[in-house]
């Protein structure tokens, strides 16, 4: 039976993935009409971090890219699944993305490149008796008993010299001060990944980037639900009613021309609340600019910082997360090229066509650099002759291996001379020089700040005890069991966020628990011990 929801609003604070797949669960589980529901948004573009822009003309650009797997995200298939794709008819994104992914095995062949430009035999993990055992205390830990401790404090040294480590940290950029707490939860929910972490044969592609393959298709379906977008309008602060309880009275916004207004919420009315941005502050460069370093006053932060001390205890607390961006930034870069040449030699170099295999780790450099080409075109406005890559340093402090200078002050023609280096491509410097379009830097000073170390505590429930109105929807959550910097967390959050509000009698897909499947700690045990 449906439920009239007619003199309800429901506010989305933020219009990345997780507030899009609110709206959807609204619309389709809520029985909400579009014009009921309102994605208010800073940027003047939906997708949140899931981004992708340019042209075959000034170049393109991805902050960073966000893998998925086919046997754990099972709230984003869910969603995919209902939302038809823009390319193919009478199918789903889920069918769309599965369907190029099966088409496009990933099988990477040179996962871990040394100095001198030899790619690594990366089977052999490289533990030491001392690291399996802490491999295996880890895993069987009490995660409350890991509050504020580094991966770090966990490990001897020997740990951060193994192949595994080298390749663990780049697929999903972990530091060593990184916390144990994140770090355990990804070892269990990605054990089915452990065994094949040398060729990442477990990573899902979409067929474009990830705006225009899972945010265009979602902003489709809100649009023609007459979903309201507001964007270029920074939600400020929110009143709540007085007492213990949480209920949001008001959100206060500032438009794009300063001018200020105040959205009265209702009895009745829902607020969804991303609560913290990895991609705050993210700025970008060109092939003679650095991206420019701009870490204060990160707007997400201003505004859950704001809302937490109003209701101390209830609403988590931020500033482990966002109050080191020297600990948690990196720099990102994306070349264009007129023609083949460069994918050309990186294809001949690493015996993967583009888009079959995944980072590519130099892992002796100094910035700890990786690449990965996707397959071509990776953009829909991409010419025929026109290619790209994506490559990211962990350490941008430092000094470059072969451009002497930090990669954080590097233009995107040190970036690209840095890389041909690492790959020994000298002979064919300048050919690959004269064939670039545009090599665009990123520094993002956020983006790791989800790995922080941190307490239990210091993230908020999706909905808070004592809510009646307000839920979380973003990295910064806690959802038992889950890891987050993952398209699931941000469609989970959504989902529970929707069901709890609503009350509805319907399930979230849970965690699916491979590391209880015997087989699959079979194959991690062997993997450990493997040569």
């Amino acid at each position: 039976m449906s439920t009239n929801h007619s003199d309800r609003h429901a506010y989305f604070v933020g219009g990345g993935l997780a507030s899009l797949a609110g709206a959807v669960y609204l619309l389709t589980d809520g029985d909400f009409q579009g014009e009921q529901i309102h994605i208010i948004e800073a940027l003047p573009i939906l997708g949140g971090s899931n981004d992708g822009a340019g042209s075959s003309e000034k170049g393109f650009v991805c902050r960073g890219g966000r893998m998925l797997n086919e046997e754990t995200y099972e709230n984003f298939w869910d969603l995919t699944s209902r939302i038809p794709s823009l390319e193919v008819p009478n199918i789903s994104v889920k069918d769309e993305i599965l369907a190029f992914d099966h088409a496009n095995p990933t099988h990477a062949r040179a996962r871990l490149i040394d100095r001198d430009g030899n790619k690594l035999a990366v089977t052999d993990m490289q533990f030491s008796a001392a690291d399996r055992m802490k491999m295996v205390k880890l895993f069987f830990a009490d995660e409350n008993e890991l509050d504020n401790i580094t991966i770090r404090d966990w490990f001897d040294d020997h740990f951060f010299t193994t192949n595994f480590w080298y390749m663990w940290q780049t697929t999903f950029a972990w530091q060593e001060w990184s916390g144990i707490f994140e770090f355990q939860r990804y070892m269990k929910r990605m054990l089915l990944e452990f065994s094949r972490i040398d060729t990442l044969e477990g990573v899902t592609r979409t067929p474009y980037n990830q705006y225009e393959s899972v945010i265009l298709p979602l902003k489709s379906v809100l649009d023609k639900y007459h979903v309201d977008f507001s964007l270029r309008k920074t939600v400020t602060d929110m009143d709540f009613k007085d007492g213990d309880g949480v209920t949001v009275t008001s959100i206060k916004c500032t438009g794009s021309k300063g001018e200020a207004e105040t959205i009265t919420v209702k009895d009745g009315d829902l607020v969804f609340f991303t609560n913290g941005c990895i991609t705050d502050n993210s700025n970008n460069g060109d092939y003679q600019t650095p991206a420019r370093y701009l870490p204060d006053n990160p707007p997400s932060f201003a505004l859950w910082r704001k809302i937490a001390d109003k209701k101390p205890g209830r609403l988590g607390n931020p500033d482990p997360f966002f109050t080191k961006p020297d600990e948690t930034k990196w720099y990102s870069f994306t070349p264009t090229f007129k023609g083949n040449k460069m994918l050309g030699l990186i294809e001949a170099y690493s015996g993967n066509k583009p888009g079959s295999g995944a980072l590519m780790t130099f892992k002796d450099s100094s910035w700890r650099m990786s690449i990965v080409v996707a397959a071509q075109p990776h953009f829909k406005a991409q010419g025929e002759d026109t290619t790209i890559l994506w490559g990211y340093g962990l350490y941008p402090d430092k000094i470059g291996d072969f451009v002497k200078k930090p990669m954080i002050d590097c233009t995107g023609e040190e970036l690209l001379t840095e890389l041909i280096h690492h790959l020994h491509f000298e002979q064919y410097e300048l050919e690959i020089k004269s064939s670039v379009i545009n090599v665009i830097p990123c520094m993002m000073p956020y983006i790791d700040a989800l790995f922080q170390p941190r307490a239990k505590a210091d993230r908020p429930a999706v909905v808070p005890e004592g809510s009646t109105n307000l839920a979380f929807i973003s990295q910064f959550v806690e959802i038992p069991e889950d890891m987050v910097f993952t398209e699931e967390y941000s469609v989970r959050a959504a989902r529970l966020a929707v069901y709890t509000l609503l009350g509805l009698d319907k399930k979230v897909a849970p965690v699916t628990e491979h590391w209880k499947r015997p087989e699959v700690l079979a194959k991690a045990i062997h993997t450990s011990y493997r040569r």
